[in-house]
């Protein structure tokens, strides 16, 4: 009668089981063949844990039922330490209570998995939504990353869901994925655009454009144009190796002040400054007067056409092997078709150099020329096409002159027309490419290009953490920058793929996204359809997508079937941010329960283990919905009348044996 009491008393418990009691028989051992013991029966209580309620629908996005085998992991605190018990139940009548933490109606808290955006690290649980990649990780309080271990219960695993502090929050781009199909049609050296959009540590949105280009009959090269506010941008094959990368100076206006930013570029370090002057091929200094400039994108204009000279003067270079120099050999140089002549260049090396470079006619074509050992180098500041003869004389027959860089220009894509360096289409910046295999390219000097309120001239200056420098750092993919971004089967679907990652080193005040917090770039996998093709056609995005979000007002959240809650904001963005898991028993029914429709688990039961919801026999999560309790109030009537006619009929027996005892007297008497 107490059992069906207590069932009666929670036929409208949420996720209540009902508790059925059985009886056996309880036999006392029987010493005489002429006499009985009697013995009776003893009481076995069992609930029905295991039995599933019926799922009503609710009006709350935070009630939550099971549908299948399991319990949601709860805690009687938030924020559990040690001596807080956890517990499980199925009552999800889940609340906000007044500091944003899911409480049930018993008082008890939701614990589960946090959700980040996945950093690539390989000691992290993954989770999959979509397209996206996610974690199961958490800041802890020192700001270090906390990666969970899905199958342990403990304060350490196990975090709240507290809805104050989803709302607001941004998330930083960790992975980014790409589908489109690149024309087989396509001519060598046909680009394709396709910006795409990543968010910082600081919910801002910036523009990524990457440029397909065809480079040979299934073969295409690919470079990213780096974000507004960012200094650089490494495209990688893996966490090392760079396959491409570019710079980037974004200027907020005029330089007011003279400045000399640097750049070292093959090993030589050559100086820009903001002031009037007359560009010095032999000594490596360049001048861009910001005051002659009409507006800031015309000093963009000639800084870059400055920073082309410089790179023209390293990498265009055409040299000859040394030894002796008569007084009266010639040097002829033929630039852009056009033979020129210099004779008596000097009888040695040095004097050669020094000869040349004092020739107004030999520097007015834009030629420079060094020596390094016995080694006569002759440089063009300009990207113009020229070659290294004989005079009259038959100048310097030792070896002939020889052009090692050819092939290196050719890579870098100076022979169809694009520039190391040049300002971005309809902006006041400046992208330059890092086109040597072997060297970094060094800006320096940020600090000193200033406006005259004292603010710093470009964004890039801004960066705390170092606004003086940052570097463009040397290819080293293996091939040198000859090698495909990707290279196409025959049947359309990619065969190698060389970019992996992007890492972005940011000016704009948000955590660097380079190092160890590289964006993973996602173009499909080898020999499959699912995300860069070449077939016949015109080119076609077919997806992108990135697990990153901007700012916006937590709006509410969804609860889906695999216990993903995902953050909706009030600027159309969704962001999963936790993870519900559905804890199993061996046996359920062997549970303990306690005060507040939960249970612990005992050796009966065995210990807990945490699933997905909806996977290896756990059940799935339904939002806005709550699990019945199991209780049959007719059945529960029924076994109550039957109960009480049992007991009543037991009962006469003490009446008869009462009875016969009252003979028994009566006879004595």
């Amino acid at each position: 009668m107490g059992a069906i009491s207590d069932n009666i008393t929670n036929v409208n418990t949420i996720g209540y089981k009902g508790t059925k009691v059985n009886f056996q028989t309880l036999v006392t051992k029987q010493t005489s063949l002429t006499a009985y013991s009697p013995g009776g029966v003893q009481s076995k209580p069992r609930a029905g844990v295991d039995i599933q309620g019926l799922l009503q629908a609710t009006s709350s996005a935070t009630d939550i039922g099971l549908s299948g085998q399991g319990f949601f992991v709860v805690n009687e605190a938030a924020h559990p330490e040690d001596g807080d018990m956890f517990a499980y139940t199925r009552a999800g009548s889940f609340k906000v209570d007044s500091e944003g933490y899911l409480q049930n109606v018993s008082g008890w808290f939701m614990q589960g998995w946090t959700l980040m955006g996945w950093d690539n690290s390989t000691q992290a649980s993954k989770v999959t939504v979509g397209d996206d990649i996610y974690m199961k990780a958490y800041k802890d309080d020192s700001g270090d990353t906390s990666y969970i271990n899905d199958n342990i219960v403990s304060a350490t695993h196990l975090r709240p869901l507290n809805m104050n502090e989803v709302g607001g929050t941004a998330s930083q781009t960790r992975n980014l994925r790409m589908g489109a199909n690149l024309p087989n049609g396509a001519d060598v050296g046909d680009l394709f655009k396709q910006p795409v959009t990543i968010y910082d540590s600081l919910g801002g949105d910036a523009t990524v454009q990457f440029t397909w280009e065809k480079i040979a009959q299934n073969r295409w090269d690919v470079e990213g144009i780096p974000p507004e506010g960012a200094k650089s941008m490494h495209l990688k094959k893996d966490s090392s190796t760079i396959y491409s990368a570019m710079g980037r100076l974004d200027f907020n206006g005029l330089p007011q002040t003279t400045g000399s930013m640097s750049m070292t570029i093959n090993g030589a370090t050559y100086t820009f400054e903001t002031d009037t002057g007359t560009d010095g091929a032999t000594s490596n200094v360049m001048y861009t007067n910001p005051s002659s400039a009409a507006n800031t994108g015309a000093f963009v204009d000639s800084l870059a056409a400055d920073v082309n000279k410089a790179f023209n003067l390293e990498y265009n270079s055409l040299y000859a092997a040394g030894g002796a120099i008569a007084a009266a050999d010639d040097l002829e140089v033929v630039v852009d078709g056009t033979s020129y002549t210099f004779s008596n260049v000097g009888a040695s090396v040095t004097a050669a150099v020094t000869a040349l470079n004092s020739t107004s006619s030999f520097t007015s074509l834009g030629l420079k020329a060094t020596f390094n050992a016995n080694d006569i180098h002759i440089y063009s500041e300009t990207a113009m096409s020229f070659s290294i003869g004989t005079g009259s004389s038959g100048v310097f027959a030792q070896g002939g002159w020889t052009d090692p860089k050819t092939a290196a220009l050719a890579d870098t894509k100076t022979t169809d027309g694009i520039t190391y360096a040049e300002r971005l289409a309809g902006t006041n910046s400046m992208i330059f490419r890092q086109r040597d295999a072997t060297d970094d390219l060094v800006v320096a000097g940020l600090d000193t290009l200033d406006l005259s309120d004292g603010n710093p001239a470009t964004k890039q200056g801004q960066d705390i953490t170092n606004s003086d420098t940052f570097t463009v750092s040397a290819i080293n993919i293996t091939g040198g920058t000859s090698e495909d971004a990707i290279e196409f089967n025959g049947d359309g679907t990619p065969k190698e793929i060389n970019v992996a990652y992007a890492d972005v080193d940011w000016a704009n005040g948000s955590e660097d996204m380079s190092g160890t917090d590289s964006v993973g770039v996602f173009l499909g996998n080898l020999n499959l359809s699912d995300g860069m093709t070449q077939l016949n056609g015109a080119y076609q995005l077919a997806y992108w997508s990135q697990n990153g979000a901007k700012f916006g007002n937590f709006a509410g959240v969804s609860i889906g079937t695999d216990g993903i809650v995902t953050a909706l904001f009030d600027n159309g963005v969704t962001r999963p941010v936790f993870q519900i898991p559905v804890a199993t028993f061996v046996n359920p029914n062997g549970m303990d329960s306690l005060s507040g429709n939960v249970f612990i688990s005992t050796d009966n039961s065995g210990e807990p283990t945490l699933r997905t919801a909806g996977s290896a026999g756990a059940g799935s999560v339904n939002a806005a919905s709550l699990e019945a309790s199991t209780v049959d109030i007719g059945t529960e009537f029924t076994t109550m009348i039957v109960t009480q006619r049992a007991y009543s009929a037991a009962a006469k027996i003490i009446t008869t044996a009462d009875e016969m005892l009252d003979e028994l007297v009566n006879i004595k008497r």
